[in-house]
C-alpha cells in the first residue's frame, strides 16, 4: 500500500513539475506558422530528443523560456524535429539543435531595431520623398489639368 501512495506521488510530482517546466512554446505543423513571424519576433530551437547537444541545452533553454514567459513580443519555442519533420525540413534544418531567430512584424523600422541591437548602432530608418500630393480646392485644377504629366487620383473618405 504504502508503494503504490509513493508512486501515486511521484507520478503527481512528475506531472506537476513537467507543467511547471513547459515555458518553451512547443511548435508543431499545426501551430508553427499561426506563432512564428507575426506580430513578434521568435527564437526557435529545432532539435532531436536523442541528440546530446540538445539534451544538454534543455534545461538552459527552459530557463530563457521562463525568463521570457511574460514578454509579449518574443516567443520562445522548439520543434522536435523527430516529430515535425516535415516544419524542420521547410526551414533547412540539418543538424541539432539549430536555433533560429524570426522577425515579427517585417517592416524597416522593426528590421533597423533589430540591426541596432545587434550591430550596437542607433541608425534611424530615412523617410523617403513622396510623389504624393493631396488635392483640394485651390490646387486641385492645377494639379490635375497639367497635361505633361500622367497621374492616378484617389478620391476616398476619411471614414
Amino acid at each position: 500500500m504504502k508503494f503504490q501512495v509513493w508512486l501515486a506521488l511521484g507520478i503527481l510530482a512528475l506531472l506537476l513539475a513537467s507543467a511547471w517546466a513547459d515555458d518553451v512554446l512547443v511548435l508543431t505543423e499545426e501551430n508553427f506558422e499561426k506563432e512564428v513571424g507575426q506580430d513578434r519576433g521568435a527564437l526557435v530551437e529545432f532539435y532531436a530528443p536523442w541528440c546530446g547537444h540538445c539534451q544538454k541545452l534543455a534545461p538552459e533553454y527552459e530557463k530563457l523560456g521562463a525568463s521570457f514567459k511574460k514578454a509579449k513580443s518574443v516567443l520562445i519555442g522548439k520543434v522536435d524535429c523527430d516529430e515535425h519533420k516535415s516544419v524542420c525540413g521547410k526551414y533547412g534544418v540539418e543538424g541539432y539543435p539549430t536555433i533560429k531567430w524570426y522577425e515579427g512584424h517585417r517592416t524597416a523600422e522593426s528590421l533597423a531595431e533589430f540591426v541596432n541591437t545587434e550591430g550596437g548602432t542607433n541608425v534611424k530608418i530615412a523617410t523617403l520623398p513622396s510623389n504624393v500630393v493631396v488635392l483640394n480646392a485651390h490646387n486641385f485644377d492645377e494639379v490635375v489639368l497639367d497635361e505633361t504629366k500622367n497621374m492616378f487620383v484617389e478620391f476616398y473618405a476619411p471614414w
